[in-house]
């Protein structure tokens, strides 16, 4: 799962129905009163943002559209249409606008965090490591721990894997309870066959939620390859009974059947 996609919740504060009347106040005013274009602008940016937050992508969009046209040379624009239609899977546009928004402002190590991630949706490999560098590399960016996470994945899937882990590590330096983290270094320490680390990055990202059934599963995996049976059955429940109609409980169910667990047995 890639990290640091922007969350609509932290874009928009006001609530739609609020938003309804500041869009009326702003458009007719007071007698004699003439909103300027930026302010226009601002209002179709907020409520877009507010209809997107609502899952209502295609009219938010719109609005944001409008709110472009009027305020041209506004990055956080740009940056919400990319990241609008990343969500609606055009990406040839969300490039479009993910450019159009570093162009107006380099320093906005959001967007390339963003844009890294769509490299990353795209199979770009070097293109989001590219981006995620510009992040991380950028002082006043706020979640740094998201572009070093993301830049291990794209080490990962080009299979650097001691490159993904030094990624992780250096993330989790200033994150350290990240779960997502934790997990995608366990991944990365299991394909390098580092057994020991793996066990304990899938334990810590437990650790730090319980709830967390890939982890659960995928420890389940690696004890069942390292013959630790007893172990082994105990993750595997706790995957299938995290969420039963998930796909990670119907594989966690599967191998308990195969391996018809006894969870008395002891481990060598």
């Amino acid at each position: 799962m890639i990290q640091g996609c922007t969350n609509w919740k932290n874009i928009v504060i006001n609530r739609l129905a609020v938003l309804v009347i500041i869009f009326s106040l702003a458009l007719f005013g007071c007698a004699g009163s003439r909103p300027s274009t930026k302010a226009k602008a601002r209002v179709f940016e907020n409520l877009g943002n507010s209809l997107v937050m609502q899952g209502n992508f295609r009219e938010g969009l719109s609005n944001l559209l409008k709110a472009g046209e009027l305020d041209p040379k506004n990055a956080e624009i740009q940056h919400e249409l990319a990241l609008v239609y990343r969500t609606l899977g055009e990406y040839q546009q969300s490039f479009r606008h993910f450019k159009k928004a570093l162009a107006i402002k380099p320093q906005f190590p959001e967007a390339w965090n963003n844009l890294g991630t769509l490299y990353l949706l795209t199979e770009k490999w070097d293109e989001a490591i590219a981006g995620f560098q510009k992040a991380s590399e950028d002082t006043l960016y706020k979640t740094p721990h998201f572009a070093y996470h993301n830049m291990g994945l794209a080490y990962f899937n080009k299979g650097e894997c001691k490159k993904a882990i030094d990624n992780y590590l250096h993330a989790l330096m200033s994150f350290p309870s990240y779960s997502l983290c934790h997990y995608n270094l366990a991944r990365a320490y299991e394909a390098d066959k580092n057994w020991d680390k793996a066990v304990s990055s899938y334990q810590k990202a437990i650790s730090n939620y319980p709830e967390y059934e890939a982890a659960h599963l995928d420890l389940g995996k690696l004890f069942l390859k390292l013959g630790k049976k007893e172990k082994a059955g105990k993750e595997l429940r706790l995957a299938a009974e995290i969420d039963p109609e998930g796909t990670c409980a119907r594989e966690a169910g599967e191998l308990i059947e195969k391996y018809q667990f006894d969870v008395k047995q002891q481990d060598d």
